[in-house]
């Protein structure tokens, strides 16, 4: 069962794959131990947990419908609601004599602080974004530095987030191969798979901030070789212009799920199908979502800093490093461009100083 559950997670992430919710002991705490929070979802979970040996804490699972925290986050399975139940049902407050969790700051645009606090009395701490940081930050003291607050996209993350989620992709097309075109069926594997790991391996200096435009200028340059080939009339072993349409063709799938997969860019896809009217695709929600009217600037983000109340919310969820503090102490909306509109700053926010406004040129965009 959990070597099902691994592949499943592993290669079929787009997809929930459940644990349990409910408390457990990583090593052996005590009631000054601190207090994890994470989502069901089986990756996590056990990846978790391995990070976590040789430590003394309690880890609380608390249901995301089997999603990740940064999916489940933004599409409300990972709410307010699932952290105040998981606290109340699971015996915390029997079990340490404080009242402060430590919350993965990716759930920042489902699982609101303030509200945190007010139903259960428990005060929420943000951890580092990623799960080998939380030793350190344990050990300083709960103190996050900079680099523990902000997202990456390295190497080995860009392929592990992209392995698991577009691999029913090319296993549809390898199935279609299979079926339609089986003499093309190799080159389609070959051409694929090579693909995915040049351009996953080269996004960062490829142009552009989005998937989208990262993929245009690889699928304009195979293009060009391809007008080339069909000029020069070249005679090869392999079938060149094949080969060279399934790359164009993957290329764009990749490049259009990319957005979706990193937390470092502004999704392609969702606000393209929130404007064909799509309410929802399993667990991510569409049109309608501030998030993707954000995106489509039916929304505008503003920042009224008259009414900032200096809680430095914004600062500490934001995964990419939009805001600043400010001389005053009041927060700074500094660097706009880095925006991503994952809403976690909206959200967290306890003076309403950050809205959503309509924005006057699509405001017949806006759902009532």
């Amino acid at each position: 069962m959990n070597v099902f559950r691994f592949i499943w997670g592993m290669f079929f992430r787009l997809f929930p794959c459940p644990v349990p919710t409910g408390l457990r002991r990583i090593g052996n705490p005590d009631r000054n131990s601190p207090v994890l929070v994470t989502c069901n979802f089986y990756i996590t979970v056990r990846r978790l947990v391995r990070i976590l040996k040789g430590l003394d804490l309690w880890l609380i699972v608390a249901d995301s419908k089997g999603v990740n925290v940064w999916c489940a986050a933004g599409g409300d399975e990972f709410n307010t609601q699932s952290v105040v139940s998981a606290i109340k049902t699971s015996g915390i407050g029997d079990l340490v004599d404080h009242r402060k969790i430590i919350l993965p700051p990716l759930s920042g645009p489902g699982v609101r602080a303030k509200d945190i606090r007010d139903q259960t009395g428990w005060k929420v701490r943000w951890g580092p974004v990623r799960g080998k940081d939380i030793p350190l930050y344990l050990k300083e003291g709960h103190r996050r530095d900079e680099n523990m607050k902000r997202v990456t996209y390295k190497w080995f993350e860009r392929l592990d987030t992209a392995l698991g989620c577009l691999f029913p992709f090319f296993l549809i097309g390898a199935l279609g191969f299979l079926i339609f075109g089986r003499h093309l069926f190799v080159d389609y594997l070959v051409v694929g798979t090579l693909c995915f790991f040049i351009f996953m391996l080269a996004c960062p200096w490829l142009p552009g901030r989005r998937g989208l435009t990262k993929v245009i200028f690889l699928d304009v340059a195979l293009g060009v070789v391809l007008i080339i080939s069909e000029l020069s009339d070249l005679h090869s072993p392999f079938p060149i212009r094949a080969d060279l349409i399934i790359a164009m063709a993957v290329l764009l799938v990749y490049g259009t799920e990319l957005g979706g997969l990193a937390s470092t860019m502004p999704s392609d896809l969702d606000p393209f199908l929130a404007r064909l009217g799509i309410g929802a695709i399993g667990n991510v929600a569409l049109a309608g979502t501030v998030r993707t009217e954000l995106l489509n600037e039916f929304r505008v983000l503003k920042y009224y800093r008259d009414r900032c109340v200096r809680c430095h919310s914004c600062v500490e969820v934001c995964p990419q490093g939009v805001w600043d503090v400010g001389d005053d102490k009041r927060a700074v909306f500094a660097h706009k461009g880095k925006c991503t509109a994952c809403v976690a700053c909206l959200v967290q926010c306890q003076g309403d100083a950050i809205q959503a406004e309509p924005n006057p040129l699509f405001s017949h965009k806006i759902r009532p």
